[in-house]
């Protein structure tokens, strides 16, 4: 990977092959001085992500480009805005497939949407889904897929992506995905709703359309947009348990009563947060908001 730098002093003085960084070698001092370039710059604070997993990822930008040690990339990082926008896109990495999960997106089509297509069907505003950490707009655009076959002329629905990174929302919004991302898609729905350009497919504009993709900080921003439907999969593993707590807490205030909230495999409530939400469906980490009345028959 090119690092951009056309200085011969700004070339780094070790290689991997002289040493392996690894998260563990990034010191406090380090990381600190890290979470203080991308908050001056880019408004961005490391302080409620993992410090290990978040470590990872900067020692792996840092061999990307070769450094063998931190000092000399934080020298890069301050010199080079650009850089800034490279390590935070390395951080709030973006990995996402369409219909990732199979399972969790059948359940979501034979149960959850019809659901709650049917509940919100005459309602002003209609059904209402946020992607939260949408990354390359592959799940909010599977919801956009299968919404295009379950809705009905008299059927509403719209469906917001949100992500931290300008850049991949842009890409988001272009459509245009590597096959890679596209394994998941039944052959019945890539011929329907995708056009192949080279190596690459893109989306047909009309489903593209039905997404609105923000910018978004889950952690930073204080609005959340009202919905009946939440995705927040694989996304609060990158943060503190407290910070996580906060985010869940704030996806229930922002959910209808009795709006459904779906996690990543590998995530699940955290402290009190249990008593927010009924789990639905354990295997899939699907989860229905209390209303108010029960939770406070429960104090």
């Amino acid at each position: 990977m090119n690092n951009n730098s056309s200085d011969s002093s700004e070339k780094p003085s070790r290689y991997v092959g002289e040493k392996h960084f690894v998260g563990s070698h990034l010191s406090d001092t380090d990381f600190a001085e890290i979470r203080d370039i991308l908050f001056a710059g880019r408004g961005f604070d490391l302080d409620g992500y993992k410090d290990r997993c978040i470590k990872r990822r900067i020692a792996l930008r840092i061999r990307t480009l070769g450094y063998g040690n931190a000092s000399d990339y934080i020298r890069l990082l301050t010199l080079q805005e650009k850089e800034q926008g490279e390590l935070l896109e390395a951080i709030t990495i973006h990995v996402s497939q369409f219909f990732r999960n199979p399972t969790t997106f059948t359940v979501l089509e034979k149960t959850i949407l019809p659901l709650l297509l049917k509940k919100r069907r005459g309602q002003v505003g209609g059904l209402r889904v946020w992607s939260v950490g949408c990354a390359g707009g592959e799940e909010p655009y599977s919801i956009a897929l299968l919404c295009d076959e379950l809705c009905g002329p008299e059927d509403q629905v719209s469906i917001i992506g949100s992500d931290v990174s300008a850049d991949i929302l842009k890409r988001a919004k272009a459509g245009l995905y590597e096959a890679h991302r596209l394994v998941e898609v039944p052959a019945s729905v890539l011929h329907q709703y995708f056009t192949q350009e080279g190596l690459n497919y893109r989306l047909q504009s009309r489903i593209c359309a039905k997404v609105r993709f923000i910018r978004h900080d889950i952690l930073q921003d204080r609005h959340f947009p009202r919905a009946d439907l939440i995705l927040c999969r694989n996304m609060l593993i990158y943060f503190s348990r407290q910070e996580q707590e906060r985010i869940l807490r704030s996806l229930a205030a922002t959910l209808a009563p009795e709006g459904l909230l779906v996690l990543g495999r590998a995530e699940t409530l955290v402290n009190d947060c249990r008593e927010l939400f009924t789990c639905v469906d354990p295997a899939e980490r699907i989860y229905r908001k209390r209303n108010e009345a029960t939770l406070v028959s429960n104090i």
